[in-house]
């Protein structure tokens, strides 16, 4: 106990005053005065604290509380209290101080106040918070492990237990070595590595080590040498993370990446272009060495028109913002011949995000692509017979059409003649019929002048006995024999006309029999010829329906070979119409390339050139009345093939 006396403390208590909160409380815990540095560590004024209770300071639950009524009881009993204490400030924030409670006692024992001595360790109290709040969260998250100086095991947290799969018990007290594999641990290099920790250097990095029954862990660790009061080392505290399956994966990524670099072609680019690197695979395909590509641009690789284009320079800028693309593509080699490439495109970004590079994976497709063209060559001329062979079949069908036209009408007509001839062999058959009755009536009429002659001879004969008498009637007699003469010589001539009119009546009727019976052959023949010419109509009906299917399947297969993608450059922004059309290429003074116009769109078209002299990069193309003349600039070549990029009508075509 402290007893007061007003002359040797009062410089020691002043001394206090100046660097220390004090504030000093009746036994009760009443506060009778303060000076200014507790006031401002609690920020109130000495009239808001003279006369009030201690407990305005602290949490109104422990201010009630039976610990808080025994911490001034044992005040007042005279007993010392020391210790960090939580109060509470004027505003409500707390405040940490680390304070002594001392009893002042006059020389009879008697407790006459108390006086606090306190510093402010808010502050350290936070930042020791945050130490403590840190530590444990990394000992949540991270395997962690102390050593002493040489390497024996003080403890271990339990995410480094269960990576190595021991226990607590296991470790502690053995050394690091247990951990690592055997050939490194007599070495120098692991003795080395000790020393530098003793030393207090830090040591960080990937380390393997080895688990419980031999299993290999990596981690990614930092060794920390822990300072003492004096600034030497007293043990070194490991962090680590367990890093074994992002280790086993990138291990297969790389392996991954190895297998790629083996079979396929490989180059690497900065994001604006500029070559870093390349295998030797892409450096075969296109016929140059490492150094010579190093460094350079990838446009070393593309047609100049197409280099300069603003298709290429978006090519670019697409790759830079992260855009992968994969497609067919067309590359030049060294030589200046083409080289097609079934390419991707790879972005590749850093840990933090960012673009580092462009990985290009590529396969070698020229002889694909040759066989393609070959292909969509045959296919189009294939197309183009089969259009011929379908022109040729429709005027063929149109031929058999006139023909059963013209078959049908003559058996119209020879049905119409076997119609007429039957007629007139009825006809016939009544004319000898009526024939036939006429010379009944001539025989009635000869038997009657026959009589008509009998009678009259029969009259002149008796006219001749009557003598004179009979003469008048003799005359008449004589009459009447010379009429039955003339009706006699009458009736013969009639029965050598009817016979001749029988005659020839049997001769027409014979001769229409032969006409109907011939008439008959022809009308089956033109039966048969009009049943011929029907089903060669509806032969070549069909053979032109499967020649337009044929030319239609054609047309498909050659729109299936050449629609497939060719790279970001060309991918068509307009839908194509194929067409099998002569154009011609009109260059400077007006000299004339002949050529075949295969497909075109607004945007451009592709034309079949077989003369093989060189082109310039653009020209004119006439493509007749209805399509027009256009300015054109060669985007693509492949064998007689030119790819064209419609720039503007032509001055000819504007005019």
């Amino acid at each position: 106990m402290t007893y007061f006396n007003q002359g040797g403390w009062r410089g020691i208590f002043d001394a206090f005053s100046r660097s220390q909160a004090i504030i000093q409380f009746k036994p009760d815990g009443t506060i009778i005065d303060a000076n200014e540095n507790f006031l401002k560590a609690v920020g109130y004024s000495l009239e808001e604290v003279r006369g009030k209770h201690h407990r305005m300071f602290v949490d109104p639950a422990y201010a009630s509380s039976s610990e808080y009524k025994a911490f001034w009881a044992e005040l007042a009993a005279g007993k010392f209290v020391s210790s960090q204490f939580k109060r509470i400030a004027k505003d409500g924030h707390e405040v940490w101080i680390q304070a002594s409670y001392n009893p002042v006692v006059s020389r009879s024992g008697k407790v006459l106040k108390i006086v606090k001595i306190a510093t402010d360790v808010t502050e350290n109290k936070l930042r020791n918070a945050e130490v403590r709040g840190q530590l444990e969260a990394i000992d949540r998250s991270q395997a962690v492990i102390q050593f002493d100086l040489e390497g024996r095991i003080l403890e271990a947290n339990q995410n480094f237990l269960d990576a190595m799969g021991y226990t607590s018990a296991e470790v502690v007290g053995q050394h690091h070595s247990m951990f690592v594999k055997e050939g490194l641990k007599g070495s120098a290099e692991y003795r080395q590595f000790w020393k530098n920790l003793a030393a207090g250097k830090f040591q960080s990095g990937e380390f393997e080590r080895i688990g419980k029954n031999g299993r290999r862990v990596w981690i990614m660790a930092s060794y920390n040498p822990i300072l003492d009061m004096s600034g030497k080392p007293f043990k070194v505290v490991k962090f680590a993370t367990d890093i074994t399956e992002d280790k086993l994966r990138n291990a297969e990524y790389e392996g991954q990446i190895q297998a790629i670099s083996r079979s396929q072609a490989m180059i690497s680019f900065t994001k604006d272009g500029i070559i870093l690197d390349a295998n030797d695979n892409f450096l075969s395909a296109t016929g140059y060495t490492r150094d010579e590509v190093i460094g350079k641009h990838h446009r070393m690789f593309v047609e100049k028109s197409y280099a300069g284009s603003p298709e290429y320079a978006a090519f670019w800028q697409e790759l830079g913002n992260g855009k992968h693309t994969s497609a067919i593509y067309q590359r030049v080699k060294k030589s200046g011949q083409p080289l097609w490439l079934q390419a991707t495109y790879n972005p590749i970004f850093g840990a933090s995000g960012e673009l580092i590079k462009v990985t290009k994976f590529a396969t070698d497709i020229t002889e694909n692509m040759n066989a393609r063209q070959t292909a969509i060559q045959a296919a189009e001329e294939t197309l183009s017979t089969v259009e011929q062979s379908a022109g040729v079949a429709q005027s063929v069908s149109g031929s058999a059409h006139e023909i059963a036209s013209g078959m049908e009408s003559a058996r119209t007509a020879v049905d119409d003649m076997q119609s007429l001839s039957e007629k007139a062999g009825q006809s016939t058959e009544r004319l000898r019929f009526a024939a036939g009755s006429m010379d009944d009536v001539v025989q009635l009429i000869s038997k009657v002048a026959d009589q008509i002659n009998l009678l009259s001879l029969n009259a002149t004969i008796e006219a001749a006995r009557a003598g004179e008498a009979g003469r008048g009637f003799a005359v008449v007699a004589n009459e009447v024999k010379t009429l039955a003469n003339q009706t006699s010589q009458a009736t013969t001539r009639i029965f050598s006309e009817i016979a001749e009119m029988q005659s020839v009546a049997g001769i027409v009727d014979d001769a229409l029999k032969s006409i109907s019976l011939s008439i008959s052959e022809v009308h089956g023949l033109v039966r048969s010829t009009t049943d011929a010419a029907e089903a060669q109509c509806q032969a070549t009906d069909e053979i032109n329906g499967q020649l337009e299917r044929a030319a239609g399947n054609v047309a498909s297969v050659c729109d299936s070979l050449d629609n497939w993608v060719i790279g970001m450059e060309d991918r068509r922004r307009h839908p194509r119409k194929r067409v099998f059309e002569d154009a011609e290429i009109v260059l400077s003074g007006g000299r004339i390339i002949k050529c075949a116009l295969r497909d075109i769109s607004e945007a451009g078209a592709r034309v079949v050139v077989s003369d093989k002299e060189k082109l310039p990069d653009s020209f004119d193309l006439d493509m007749g009345e209805e399509l027009g003349r256009r300015r054109c600039r060669i985007v693509r070549r492949y064998g007689d093939n030119l790819g064209l990029e419609f720039l503007q009508q032509s001055m000819a075509m504007a005019g």
